[in-house]
Parts: structure tokens; C-alpha cells; sequence
């Protein structure tokens, strides 16, 4: 359970209950640490990308077995690029990518846990509508400003919030200082309390970024007290440092003898603290399967002896930053503890022959839906087409009308495509249909958001230009010709686009229609859910991509290739129909395999 709130005028916090039923305060990332992250990581994406499309335009002039492996290689790399920098860094990295590091965010669940594979997936599938309009992230920007947890929509899906990073620091802390001079506190204690959240974090942060964040934190409490004086000739840094070093004794008197109970405990604590935090490090780096069993014990004993501790410290009212400091380290323990890395929901088998049909056959509802709204416009595009030529070439474009034009008429083996696809090609043209059509369907899902709008257009859109494409064709008398290229892929990539497309449809009927559940209860859940579907359809369309670019544009006659597509559709309509019924297991049809 959590619990959110707000903490003076400067940050919002959330608690959260941990398995020890231990109390772990988050402070939640604001709109600006969030940006500046993305920017970051945006930069590295960018510079990535382009040193890969500089790459594959060298490599693709060298042509032959090593470009067009080169080639294939590349194209995958950029998908990856676009659709996984975000996923596997933060899944790899604990919640973290390299723009979250730089400035001391972390993604954990809104339980305390940490992120789990799924949930990466689906929060960073949703990143699309977030950045929305445009490239602007205008709309995950008001969600966070409006939402209780500083949540984007992706985070509302995937059950996730992103929080000041819960390591770091050194674990002594300010009650451990030498006295000072004492009297009235200038700073307000949630003034201080931010002052020595910077002390604490500082040493973990980049130069440029501590640098930044010491101006902010200044500007902050320069509003709330006058601190020009004792700022003019000092660094932001120095002033804080110089600032907190004045008013930690002042906080400490101000508490009385139940600081100085803290402090005694920090002091008795050194060297078990010490030893707990080194075997965290190494655990944060090489994984808790790396401890020997003496340390597996050892870390046990530590973590637990952590989270008294942290009680201790809160009964004792240690000081702001004392008490900061040891629940970073006990949430830091906590996120290793209690990693998902490694478990897999259901394995990748029995979701294959059972967990995917079934869950086809559960949501057969919107998926016929959506392959309605699929092959009705292409039926009515078709029909108002055919027959009507300058119709077709303002839908389709001219490159296509180009191609129905120049295509031999009487010969159905004659591909569609300006000229054949060499062998050497087949490698990149197939990566690149895989990759287009996997993107494709991760649209349609995440456009179903927007309470099924986005899902809506992309199916409507994709109808419109496949009808318009098989008239233009048809009124050329060549119908046969496109037709024997696209029946051997046809089923299994155009079934992969109605099952993404009813995935979307009830993604946003959590939004219309979220039953007895609240809106954010019910996104999360049928997040989950449909994540099954949605891996089932990149399966479905690498199949789909290695048949269409190396069996479709192959010189093999045109009833072998009808006989193909034809065996397909039976063997899918076999497998979606009976696969998995005999296993009787609810739970398969719910979830989808993980790494």
C-alpha cells in the first residue's frame, strides 16, 4: 500500500509498506529532473542512431553476402534503437538509463517493488502517446503535473512511478558532525530537510549535474530566507555546504535528546552499515547470484538489521539527513532483494502452445472488431477504386501506381515490385518488413490509449491502403500478380494486425468502461493482459517478415505460392481454435512469457 503526499512546497513524497512492513518514503521526480533526463538520454539515442545510419549507408555500398548481412544487422539495431533503448536500459540497469543516472532518478513500481520486465515494456510502449503532440511530451507532462504519483501515462498502464534514486551517500550522516554553533533554526524543516537530501546525494552526482542542482536547491531556499549575504563570494555548492554545516546543529539541539539517541546508534552502527553497504554495491553490479553463501546469509542479517534501523531512526527522530540517508540504503537493498530478473511467468513453450491461442479466443471480441474495422474499408476502398483510376493514384501514390502500370499483364509470377529481389537482398528486405510491421502493431497497441482513437485510425488507414492498392492493381488486369506475392504472408500479417488492433481496443476500454475498478486499477491490469497478445503478434509478423522476404518474391509458381498462404490460414484457424483448450489453465491465457 502507498501513500501520496506532498511535502512542503518543494517535492512530492509516496510511502510504501515493504514485505517487512517497513515504511520506505519516496521522494517523486518533477517535471523538470524528468525532462533533463530525457533530454539526455534523446541525445545519446540521436547520436546512436546516427552513427548506425551513417554505418549502414557505407556498408550497404559494398553490396554482396557482407552488406547484406551488415545491412540486416543495422536495421535491427535501429529498431532496437527506437523501441528498446528505453526498455532494456531501464530493465538491465534497475529502473535506470543513463539519463536517469545522470541525474538520480530510478522507475520502480508503485508498491516499492522494483521494475519488473513487463512493466518496462508496457510503460516504454506507451511513450509514444506521452510524447504526443508531436515530439512535444506535452501530454505525459500534464498527466505527471495532475497525477497524484507524478505518473505519465505510460506509468499509469505499467503500475510505475519514477523516484529520486534510493542509493548513495555516505552512510554516517549529519548527526555523526561536530558541534556547532547552536540556536534558532533559519531553515524551516522541510527547508532543511531539502538542504541535506542535496548533502546526502551530492557525491553520487556528475559535476555538471551537481552543479545545476546545487543552483536549484539555492534558488529554493534563497526565497524563503535571505542568504545573499553569505552567499556572494561562494559557489552554490559552497554555500550549501557552508549553510548546512550551520544549521545541522541547530535541527540536532532543536530535536533534543532524542537526536543524540540517533546519533549514538549511527556510531554503533559504522562498521555494520559499512559492511551492508559494500554488499550492496557489489550485488547493484554483478547481481546477488555473484554472493558466495556466507554473504547471501550475511546481506539477510544486514538488510534486516537496515530496516530496524530505519525504525530506530524515525523513533529516535534522527535528522533529516541522517534518516534520509538510511532509507536510501534500505530502498536500495530492498530494489536487490527483491529484483524480478530472472523469473519467468510462464514459460515461453507452454505460453506458445496454450497461453497465446487462449488468449486470442478470450478477447475474440474486440479482435473481430478490429479486423472489421480492417477489411471493411478495404473492401469499400477496393470497390469504389476499381473502375476509377485517378481515384486510386491520389490514395496509393505514384511509386505504387507505377508499379501496377509496369507490371507484365497474363503473368502472375511476375513480382509486383520494380524488379526482383536478388538473393543477397532477401536478408535486408525481410529484417526491414519485420521490423516496419513489429512497429506497426506496437502503434496500433499503444494508440488504443486514446480510448481506442489511435487504434481506430491506424486500422482504418492500413484498410484504406491495402484496398486501394489491390484495385489499382485490378484495374491494370493484373490482380494476380500482387495477389501471389501477398497470399503467403498475408494471413499471418494481416491476423497479427487485427490481434494488435484488439489488444489497443482493450487497452482503451479500461478507460470507458473500467468496471467496479478505478480507471488506474483497470489500465494496469488489462496492461498486463494484452502484453500477451502483443508478444504473440511479433512472433507472428517475424514469421510473416522471413516469409514474405524470401518465399513471396521467389520465382516459384503462383500455385505454389497460393497453396502456401492457403495451408496457413487453415493452420492458424486450427491453431487459434483448439490450441491450449485441453490445458484448462486461466492463467496462460493471461500472461506473457518473460525474459
Amino acid at each position: 500500500m502507498d501513500q501520496a503526499s506532498k511535502t512542503g512546497s518543494f517535492h512530492r513524497r509516496v510511502a510504501v509498506d515493504t514485505p517487512e512492513h517497513v515504511r520506505l518514503d519516496y521522494v517523486l521526480a518533477d517535471v523538470g529532473s524528468r525532462a533533463a533526463a530525457l533530454a539526455i538520454d534523446l541525445g545519446v539515442l540521436v547520436a546512436g542512431i546516427l552513427l548506425l545510419g551513417l554505418a549502414y549507408y557505407y556498408i550497404d555500398r559494398l553490396g554482396g553476402f557482407v552488406g547484406s548481412v551488415s545491412g540486416t544487422v543495422l536495421i535491427f539495431a535501429l529498431f532496437f534503437a527506437q523501441w528498446g533503448y528505453f526498455l532494456l536500459c531501464e530493465w538491465f540497469w534497475d529502473g535506470r538509463t543513463p539519463g536517469k543516472r545522470a541525474i538520480g532518478l530510478r522507475v520502480v513500481h508503485v508498491g516499492g517493488e522494483p521494475l519488473s520486465f513487463q512493466g518496462s515494456v508496457l510503460r516504454n510502449l506507451l511513450r509514444i502517446i506521452d510524447l504526443q503532440p508531436g515530439v512535444t511530451g506535452v501530454a505525459g507532462a500534464v498527466c505527471i503535473l495532475a497525477n497524484k504519483r507524478a505518473q505519465r501515462l505510460g506509468d499509469l498502464v505499467a503500475g510505475t512511478m519514477v523516484v529520486r534514486d534510493a542509493g548513495g551517500g555516505e552512510l554516517l550522516g549529519t548527526d555523526a558532525l561536530p558541534p556547532g554553533r547552536v540556536g534558532r533554526p533559519r531553515l524551516a524543516p522541510a527547508q532543511f530537510e531539502l538542504l541535506a537530501g542535496y548533502m546526502a546525494r551530492r557525491e553520487g552526482l556528475e559535476p555538471a549535474v551537481r552543479r545545476r542542482v546545487a543552483e536549484s536547491v539555492l534558488k529554493a531556499l534563497d526565497s524563503a530566507v535571505e542568504l545573499q549575504p553569505m552567499n556572494a563570494n561562494a559557489t552554490p555548492g559552497e554555500a550549501l555546504a557552508r549553510l548546512h554545516e550551520e544549521e545541522a546543529p541547530r535541527h540536532a539541539a532543536r530535536r533534543g535528546g532524542a537526536s543524540l539517541q540517533a546519533s549514538t546508534m549511527a556510531r554503533e552502527q559504522r562498521e555494520e552499515w559499512a559492511a551492508y553497504s559494500g554488499l550492496v554495491e557489489k550485488g547493484r553490479k554483478r547481481g546477488l547470484s555473484s554472493f558466495t553463501e556466507g554473504e547471501t546469509h550475511r546481506f539477510g542479517r544486514l538488510y534486516r538489521g537496515m530496516m530496524a534501523d530505519l525504525e530506530r531512526a524515525r523513533t529516535y527522530g534522527a535528522s533529516p539527513g541522517l534518516l534520509g540517508t538510511v532509507q536510501r540504503w534500505a530502498g536500495a537493498g530492498h530494489n536487490l532483494l527483491y529484483r524480478a530478473r530472472g523469473r519467468v511467468a510462464v514459460s515461453v513453450w507452454r505460453w506458445v502452445a496454450a497461453g497465446f491461442p487462449s488468449s486470442v479466443r478470450r478477447f475474440r471480441r474486440p479482435i473481430l472488431l478490429a479486423a472489421l474495422l480492417l477489411f471493411g474499408p478495404m473492401a469499400a476502398t477496393f470497390a469504389a477504386v476499381d473502375g476509377e483510376p485517378r481515384l486510386g493514384r491520389s490514395l496509393v501514390g505514384p511509386g505504387m501506381f507505377a508499379r501496377a502500370e509496369n507490371t507484365v499483364k497474363g503473368d502472375i509470377n511476375t513480382l509486383y515490385l520494380e524488379r526482383e529481389v536478388a538473393a543477397a537482398e532477401m536478408p535486408v528486405f525481410s529484417s526491414f518488413l519485420i521490423t516496419n510491421n513489429i512497429g506497426v502493431t506496437f502503434v496500433t497497441f499503444a494508440g488504443g490509449f486514446l480510448a481506442g482513437a489511435g487504434t481506430l485510425y491506424i486500422l482504418l488507414i492500413n484498410g484504406i491502403s491495402i484496398g486501394a492498392a489491390l484495385a489499382v492493381y485490378a484495374n491494370e488486369g493484373v490482380l494476380g500478380v500482387i495477389l501471389a506475392f501477398v497470399f503467403s504472408h498475408g494471413f499471418l500479417e494481416l491476423g497479427a494486425i487485427c490481434i494488435a488492433g484488439g489488444a489497443g481496443f482493450g487497452l482503451g476500454s479500461a478507460l470507458l468502461m473500467p468496471g467496479r475498478r478505478t480507471r488506474a486499477e483497470a489500465l494496469r491490469e488489462r496492461g498486463r493482459t494484452f502484453l500477451s497478445l502483443l508478444a504473440g503478434t511479433s512472433l507472428m509478423l517475424v514469421v510473416a517478415g522471413l516469409i514474405e522476404g524470401f518465399y513471396s518474391p521467389s520465382t516459384l509458381p503462383a500455385a505454389a505460392k497460393f497453396t502456401f498462404g492457403g495451408a496457413t490460414g487453415v493452420l492458424m484457424l486450427l491453431y487459434f481454435g483448439l490450441a491450449g483448450r485441453e490445458s484448462g489453465a486461466p492463467a496462460a491465457a493471461t500472461t506473457a512469457p518473460a525474459p
